[in-house]
């Protein structure tokens, strides 16, 4: 069987452990369709201003209306969906299923997309008419909206920004790095839960409807999500830490869905608001981080920063540059595959970043200089005391 899958997609998912799930949150124009039967036409480059043309679409085409599967409209024609997940944990399927859109290579340029099971499910679409596939996770994931869904050259998904205090206070912030003479990035929350599947299709799909036959469309989900993991050693204090949360400079915030080009435009996202993202124990800080990958590793550092509460004595705060950039590199390997991650961190110490300490964090047993924390819990603006000197 030929797949009709994007041979130049991201890899399968990267090593990791599943955190908990969370419900998602209805968000912009992202509407649950009961069933996931909703099919709907959309024309664009235009708007309609005028009222018989408006009426000749109405009763022409199929906009805006919901179709069963027994009722195809007009010219279209009924076609199966097939959505596979091959090598996916099946616990990471995402739970409302997924979006389909199918972009029309002809001069109207017009679209169709439905909402389907997360296996697939059938769709009405126009015949004779070649389209250019792309199925994704619409609904699955809390921090990745989505931008100029009309077209599919600027079709974008982008991580949602955050606020809080690191945006005015951070290593990060953009009175610090305007003094250093660095790019200023905007700070976005980290994508939970981890996940996001995409798939698109190199070759033209067409619908030629043959009586008696069923036409099927194919796809094969993969996640262009990149997840990394650091270890941070020799820290003086672990035993004095109540919470801790963290941020990486320097990663994409945007992936374009029609050749999944990461956006070059550096952002800083924030991480550790969910349980288990840091952890802690003897000297050493353990966590894990989740971007659509770096930026522009060859021009834009990645700085790590780790911030904890202290049990009674304030916020402390450390941050790493050196070889942070190189091993995020050495992480992604060559190809981008997970074969060369998980050799990486064979000899990384099981880990994809690996630091010494070297007195940048340390916690005290008493009062001390405590400054302000990575501040990720709410993304929201809160009130932080400054610690007594």
């Amino acid at each position: 069987m030929n797949r009709n899958i994007n041979t130049s997609s991201p890899p399968a998912p990267l090593l990791k452990e599943r955190g908990e799930t969370a419900a998602t949150p209805d968000r912009g124009n992202k509407v649950k369709g009961e069933g996931y039967r909703v099919h709907d036409r959309y024309w664009q480059p235009y708007t309609l201003y005028l009222l018989p043309f408006t009426l000749f679409l109405l009763f022409c085409s199929c906009e805006n209306r919901e179709l069963s599967a027994d009722d195809p409209c007009g010219d279209a024609a009924a076609v199966e969906v097939v959505i596979h997940w091959d090598g996916i944990n099946p616990a990471d399927k995402p739970r409302l299923g997924m979006a389909v859109h199918l972009f029309a290579q002809n001069a109207w340029q017009g679209y169709e997309r439905a909402d389907l099971p997360v296996d697939g499910g059938r769709m009405n679409i126009p015949g004779s008419i070649p389209y250019i596939p792309l199925c994704y996770d619409y609904y699955g994931n809390e921090y990745i909206h989505f931008r100029n869904e009309d077209g599919l050259d600027l079709f974008e998904a982008y991580s949602a920004p955050a606020t809080g205090l690191y945006n005015t206070y951070g290593p990060n912030s953009a009175l610090i790095r305007a003094a250093a003479g660095e790019t200023e990035e905007n700070t976005v929350s980290e994508p939970y839960p981890y996940n996001f599947f995409v798939t698109r299709n190199d070759t033209l799909f067409t619908v030629k409807p043959v009586p008696g036959q069923t036409q099927y469309l194919h796809f094969y989900p993969q996640n262009v999500l990149r997840e990394f993991t650091f270890l941070i050693l020799d820290v003086e204090g672990v035993e004095n830490i109540a919470g801790a949360y963290g941020a990486i400079s320097g990663m994409s915030a945007a992936y374009r869905m029609s050749d999944g080009v990461k956006g070059i435009e550096p952002a800083t996202v924030l991480f550790g608001n969910r349980q288990g993202r840091v952890s802690w124990a003897g000297d050493s800080i353990t966590g894990a981080f989740c971007t659509f990958g770096p930026a522009d590793i060859e021009h834009f550092l990645n700085r790590l920063t780790v911030g904890v509460i202290s049990g009674r004595h304030g916020y402390y705060y450390g941050t790493w540059e050196e070889t942070v950039r190189e091993q995020i590199a050495g992480a992604l390997g060559e190809n981008g595959t997970l074969e060369e991650q998980a050799a990486w961190r064979l000899q990384n110490s099981g880990y994809d970043i690996v630091l010494q300490n070297e007195g940048r964090l340390v916690i005290p047993d008493e009062p001390g200089d405590g400054t302000f924390i990575v501040d990720v819990t709410d993304y929201d603006n809160v009130v932080v005391p400054l610690p007594l000197r």
